[in-house]
Parts: structure tokens; C-alpha cells; sequence
């Protein structure tokens, strides 16, 4: 695909136009006008100007047919619509949009669609049919990989020389080209003809491509070896543990993990098989071993689809557990496949090819329908918060990570949409707690504001001290006044899920004031005339637990260290004043 010059114009021109295109687009941000303001369509546009450009850049050799620019066409008509659909999706009221982390997955799953699309139209092109040869198949994507690696590296090292330029320069006084190096009318456009001008050199080389490819590979099916043994005692260590498992119907094991097991296993046999032209990749032992260990995967895989469950049954559905799925989905047709693969003799592990062009299919199907409405992560985490809202008995008595909170924060335009149907609920045991949270929560500006609900439910199971007192109405009142203001809401934050309170006269003065303690952390309140005031922030010397600070509380109370609110102990556990300002 790349071994004729014919390429070179083709290339260094989509450079071109690509790096005026992000120039462009930053310049939009930075001035504040069309299409910055316009998410959808900005995030659009910055869909096209990376792939359009890259993908002729790899279609370059076809740059004369047809199909070519059809095939391009259609990329961009694909990419404009996730970058849309994901732009409306997401709440931009509430997030930084460029800056924030939610176009880093949009980002990532594009990313991966393409790579995984990509060989299959290169092969169309060369083949002239779609339903191409695997050989043609695996060693497109895996040269593509290849080449885009080196080709980072070598714009990488580019700018690592650029660097050295300038500082040598300024060295002497002269601070011009540090200046232009800075601008973004230079960055763009010379990084984006670099990394073209490499493509090519790279690329151009087939027969040292091809070289490098085939070491790797060498080198990465000895690998497969470390990983079919951590395979084989890793499953049976997790045998013993199943039956616990399955009968408490708890997990005791994240799911992440075990896609990662299955996805190094997955790429290490796939570098002994290649494209299935050696007939044996392994001494006739170690490829028979091999044969028996892969099945494995298999336990693997559906283990991890069960703790997943176990973890959506708990908690939702949410964006990242939605992608999740589809990982999962993916692992549980690569572990069967691989597992029925590996009963052929000869060649090894032949039906490899159909797998895996099998799941190349349904990936492609999969993420393009997640950036769409028919899968949208989004939605589908929007529907699952609701309904945990709604399943709720009672008040949520955390101060962040409710459902009402995913939605208003993590959901786009799916929750906000979910959180005024909250609103406005009527037929509900709890509609009138339901209706202030949700009417609460959109009109918070930032997430650290706590629920109306969550507010009263942390009061009420706040645990006093000395046992027998209670805050009284005046105290009660300037606490929840306090957890529900946005700025200081934060303070009352515990990861026990439960806040402590207790009397103590702090500055030997005769009159109690009253202390909060969150976990690490504790809020003092003094009695000024007939209201109480914030006194005093204080920070412990540990991590201490909520029982053991009961427990010693209950045994040994609480001790004063030293006048003028400056420090308390319980038990071990010493809270210093600190002179933060509120």
C-alpha cells in the first residue's frame, strides 16, 4: 500500500489541510466564537479534521479509484454524526467541554473503531471485494499499528529536536524561536505535515516494516508462554473461590482485571498465529500445552461478565460499565471461539481467522451503535440511575454518588431530561422528597452541593455524644444551613456514610462548643450569644474508623489537648486545629 511515490503528494496536501483545520478550530476556541460555540458542531468538525485526513493519508496508493473517496465520504458523514450526536449528549452547562474527561472516551472509542475498521476497507481497495483474505487482513492492521507508532515516535522526536533548538538559542538572548515554536499557527500545521511526511518514510519501506513486524511478532509468541501459566494457576485459584461466590452473590473480584487477562492472551496467541501460514509456532510440547490452557479463558471471561452483573445488579448502569459490556460481550466470543479453535490439530488453532474477524464485526457494529442513540452509553445509564431513584426506600444518606447525582452530572442530556421528569413526579411513596432533591440538584452550579434529602438523613443518623444529648433546634438549624450551602457542604463529607457529634469545651472557657467529626477531618461550633458559629477546621493525624472512634468515644470520650481551639484527641487520634478560612 505504500511502496509507490505517487502517495507523497496525497498525503503532505491532507496534512496540510489538516493542520489548517485544528489551527482553525483553536482559534475558534481561544475567541470564543462559531464553531466553539457550538459543541456539536465543534466536536464534529475535530471528528473529521483527525480522521479524514489520516485515512486518505493511508489510502493514498488509491487515491485514483472510485471507492477511494467513496469510502472516505462515508467516513466523514459516520465521524460528523458521533461528533454530533456526542456533542448534543453531553451536559454542557455543567462540564468544561474540551477540557473535560468526557470527550476523552468519545475520543478513545472513535479511535478504536477506526483502527479496527481501517484494514477492512484498505483490503476492499487492494482486493477489489470485501469478503477479503485474513492473510491481507492481519498484516493491514498490524502494519498499521506499526506504522502509526513510529510515526508518533518520529513527530515526537521531532519536537524533542525543536525543543533543543530553542533553548540553545536562548542560551545566547535570543528568544525568537522559542516565540514560534510557542504559536499555534506554527504548531499545528508543521506538526501535522511531520507526522505526514513520516507515514510516508515509514510506510514507504515496506520490506523493513515488514522486517520489524515479523521480529515483533517472534518476540511477543514467547510471551504467550508467561501468560498461559499465569492463565492456568490464576483460574485455578479462582475455582476455589467460585462456589463462595456464587452463593453469597457478592463480588469478590473486579471484572477489569479479568478482561485484561483475557485480552494479553487474546493478542499474545494471535502473535504465534499470525495469519495462520505457519503450521507450527511452537515446538509440538508447548503448542499441545497451549491447546489445553487456552479453553481456560473461557472461566475467565465468564467470570467477569458475573461480576459485572453483580456490580450493575448493585449499583446501575453507568457510561464506563456500558462500555464495559461491550468489552465483555467481545471477550465471551473471543474465549469460546479460541476455545473451540483450539480442539484442530492442524494447522494450530486454525479457525483463529473466523473468530477474529467475527469479533472485528461485532466490535464495529457495537461501538458504532454506542455513539449513536440506539446504545448510547449515556441513555442507557440515564434509564438505570432513574430507576435506582426511584427502587430507593428511603433517602440516600451519602452526600455524593447518588443516582441523582450521576444523572445531573454524568448522564448529559439523558439524566437532565430523567431529573425533570423527577421533578415533577406524583405517583410515588416518596414524590415530595423525589420532587425537592431532583428540583435541588438542577439548579446547583457545582457538584459539591449536597441533596435537600441527603441533608436531613445525615442529621438524622448523625451519632452523639456524650450518649443522651441531643443538638436542639438552634444547632440543627445552623448545621443543615451549612451542609446545604454548596461552598461548605463538602466539610461534611465522610466515607463512613454517617457523621459524629460530640460536646466538649475545647477552650477550658466552662461552655461547650460542639464538634463534627467527617473521618479525617472534624468542624468545631461555638455558642455566640444565643447563635452558633463556625469556630474551627481541624485535621487528624490518621485515617481513623468510624467504630474505633465509637468504641473509644463510648469508653474514654474525648479530651481537650491544649486552649484557644487548638487540638482535640480521640483515643490515638489526634485532630489539630487548622487556620483555614471558610
Amino acid at each position: 500500500l505504500w511502496s509507490s511515490e505517487r502517495g507523497l503528494p496525497v498525503i503532505l496536501l491532507a496534512a496540510v489541510v489538516q493542520g489548517w483545520v485544528f489551527y482553525g478550530l483553536h482559534e475558534s476556541i481561544v475567541n470564543s466564537r462559531w464553531p466553539a460555540d457550538h459543541p456539536p458542531t465543534l466536536l464534529a468538525l475535530y471528528a473529521i479534521a483527525l480522521f479524514v485526513p489520516l485515512t486518505l493519508q493511508f489510502l493514498a496508493q488509491r487515491a485514483r479509484q472510485r471507492a477511494t473517496w467513496v469510502i472516505l465520504a462515508c467516513l466523514a458523514i459516520a465521524v460528523a454524526y458521533f461528533g454530533w450526536h456526542t456533542g448534543t449528549v453531553l451536559d454542557i452547562r455543567t462540564q468544561r467541554f474540551l477540557s473535560g474527561g468526557e470527550c476523552i472516551p468519545f475520543a478513545f472509542a472513535l479511535s478504536v473503531l477506526w483502527l479496527i475498521a481501517l484494514p477492512f476497507a484498505q483490503a476492499r481497495l487492494s482486493d477489489g471485494r470485501w469478503r477479503t483474505r485474513y492473510e491481507l487482513l492481519f498484516s493491514t492492521a498490524w502494519t498499521n499499528k506499526l506504522v502509526l507508532a513510529e510515526a508518533l515516535l518520529f513527530t515526537g522526536l521531532f519536537w524533542l529536536l525543536l525543543f533543543l533548538w530553542q533553548k540553545l538559542f536562548d542560551l545566547l538572548g535570543i528568544g525568537f524561536f522559542e516565540e514560534l515554536f510557542e504559536e499555534p499557527m506554527f504548531v499545528y500545521p508543521v506538526t501535522s505535515i511531520v507526522f505526514g511526511v513520516a507515514l510516508h518514510l515509514i510506510g514507504s519501506i515496506e520490506r523493513l516494516t515488514s522486517i520489524v513486524l515479523d521480529h515483533m511478532l517472534n518476540v511477543l509468541k514467547w510471551l504467550a508462554l508467561i501468560a498461559g501459566l499465569i492463565l492456568t494457576l490464576f483460574t485455578i485459584a479462582l475455582v476455589a473461590k467460585l462456589p463462595g461466590m456464587l452463593e453469597s452473590g457478592e463480588r469478590i473480584i473486579g471484572a477489569g482485571w479479568l478482561l485484561w487477562l483475557v485480552a494479553v492472551t487474546v493478542l499474545l496467541v494471535n502473535a504465534a498465529y499470525r495469519d495462520g501460514s505457519a503450521e507450527r509456532p511452537y515446538p509440538r510440547p508447548i503448542a499441545l500445552a497451549l491447546r489445553f490452557v487456552i479453553p481456560l479463558i473461557v472461566i475467565i471471561a465468564l467470570t467477569a461478565v458475573y461480576a459485572l452483573y453483580l456490580r450493575i445488579r448493585e449499583y446501575g448502569f453507568t457510561v464506563e460499565r456500558v462500555w464495559a459490556c461491550i468489552v465483555a460481550a467481545a471477550a465471551v466470543l473471543y474465549s469460546i471461539g479460541y476455545a473451540l479453535a483450539a480442539k484442530q490439530t492442524s494447522p494450530w488453532m486454525g479457525s483463529i481467522a473466523r473468530v477474529n474477524v467475527a469479533v472485528a464485526l461485532f466490535l464495529i457494529v457495537a461501538i458504532s451503535l454506542a455513539l449513536t442513540p440506539v446504545l448510547s452509553p449515556h441513555r442507557i445509564a440515564a434509564n438505570s440511575q432513574y430507576e435506582l431513584a426511584l427502587a430507593r426506600e428511603s433517602s440516600d444518606a451519602r452526600q455524593y454518588g447518588t443516582p441523582m447525582h450521576y444523572l445531573r452530572y454524568s448522564a448529559g442530556k439523558y439524566g437532565r431530561r430523567k431529573l425533570e421528569a423527577l421533578a415533577e413526579i406524583e405517583d410515588h411513596p416518596r414524590a415530595a422528597a423525589l420532587r425537592a432533591d431532583a428540583k435541588a440538584i438542577l439548579e446547583q452550579e457545582t457538584w459539591s452541593g449536597p441533596l435537600p434529602s441527603n441533608v436531613e438523613s445525615r442529621l438524622a443518623d448523625m451519632v452523639v455524644y456524650p450518649a443522651g444529648r441531643e443538638l436542639g433546634a438552634e444547632l440543627t438549624a445552623k448545621l443543615k444551613s451549612d451542609m446545604q450551602d454548596p461552598s461548605s457542604g463538602w466539610l461534611y463529607s465522610a466515607r463512613w456514610g454517617s457523621l459524629i457529634g460530640t460536646f466538649i469545651d475545647l477552650d477550658s472557657d466552662g461552655a461547650e462548643e460542639f464538634v463534627v467529626v467527617t473521618d479525617s477531618n472534624a468542624v468545631a461550633y461555638r455558642l455566640t450569644g444565643n447563635e452558633w458559629q463556625r469556630a474551627g477546621y481541624f485535621v487528624s493525624n490518621g485515617l481513623p474508623m468510624k467504630d474505633e472512634l465509637l468504641v473509644t468515644l463510648r469508653e474514654k470520650g474525648i479530651a481537650a489537648e491544649a486552649p484557644s481551639l487548638q487540638n482535640f484527641r480521640i483515643g490515638s487520634h489526634l485532630f489539630r486545629f487548622s487556620p483555614r478560612a471558610y
